[in-house]
């Protein structure tokens, strides 16, 4: 879709579009090794300035993904988070492909911060919920 060479999931799957069309976990390891080699580090010297941050997912049924993703109500939550967090973390919400949920993830410093983001966000949604 975007024309991207390289993927990956949360699951760990990357996936190399030159190569595979699936993620496969030799494949990457080779494509590391020859990070490793062309840059002449270890790997934990080409991570050391990764900081992986704490991950809330949670799954909200609703009647209408379209509708509960577009509610003014729901984007001002979502913006407001996104505003708290700055550079410090991050927010996602989008709709299941297959299932009638909106997916609310907030990645940040520590896992009080996302339980603390997305049950906000969570909260709206399930209020609009109520009446629609």
């Amino acid at each position: 879709k975007n024309g991207c060479r390289i993927g990956g999931e949360q699951s760990g799957h990357i996936i190399f579009s030159k190569y595979a069309s699936t993620g496969d976990g030799i494949l990457t390891s080779l494509k590391m090794m020859e990070v490793m080699m062309a840059k002449k580090k270890k790997m934990s010297q080409l991570t050391e300035d990764l900081h992986i941050y704490p991950q809330v997912l949670v799954n909200v049924k609703v009647k209408d993904k379209a509708v509960a993703q577009a509610d003014q109500d729901v984007q001002a939550a979502v913006n407001k988070v996104a505003e708290a967090l700055g550079d410090a973390g991050r927010i996602l919400v989008r709709e299941s492909g297959t299932e009638p949920l909106i997916r609310v993830m907030v990645e940040a410093e520590t896992e009080e911060i996302c339980h603390t983001y997305v049950d906000e966000v969570v909260a709206v949604i399930n209020e609009k919920e109520a009446t629609r």
